[in-house]
């Protein structure tokens, strides 16, 4: 049996983890390799691998999630609303929070996952139907003001 090993946020492991790793992918039988391996991680993985000899040769399958357009923000949201169990009338996300949210995360999911999710805290606490683009612009500027903006999600303009 082949066994299969993700690991998750894999642009943390050290140089010194990888190699162990590239190692342990030499491990095979006459009949096929004991150990597939599956690394999941930011961009900053891939620089980290090619400094690795003989681990990109090892890599059959690459891909790279670009950012998301504004329509397929829109897709992801409703879906992890819909599997998060919300099936309500009330769009929770109309277009005009939308097209705040992607427009200031640029279109990156984990962006995209961290601004719905503070703003539907902030529905919550002010007991509002949906989110509205007054919230998402005020929780980026909360976020701009703090300092803890990404530098993925730099602000926009200082009209925030």
């Amino acid at each position: 049996k082949t066994v299969i090993l993700i690991v998750d946020e894999a642009q943390k492991l050290d140089t010194k983890s990888l190699e162990v790793l590239r190692v342990l992918l030499n491990y095979e039988t006459n009949e096929y390799k004991l150990l597939q391996l599956v690394l999941l991680g930011q961009l900053e993985l891939y620089a980290k691998i090619i400094n690795i000899p003989n681990f990109m040769d090892r890599i059959s399958f690459k891909y790279t999630l670009n950012p998301l357009d504004e329509d397929e923000t829109h897709k992801v949201i409703e879906f992890r609303i819909g599997q998060a169990g919300y099936h309500g009338k009330i769009r929770l996300f109309p277009n005009d929070a939308i097209k705040e949210i992607h427009r200031y995360t640029r279109g990156y999911p984990r962006q995209i996952a961290l601004l719905c999710h503070n703003a539907l805290k902030r529905v919550v606490m002010e007991n509002k139907a949906s989110v509205d683009e007054s919230i998402v612009r005020s929780l980026i500027n909360e976020e701009v003001r703090s300092g803890w903006q990404t530098k993925l999600s730099q602000p926009l303009k200082s009209s925030y």
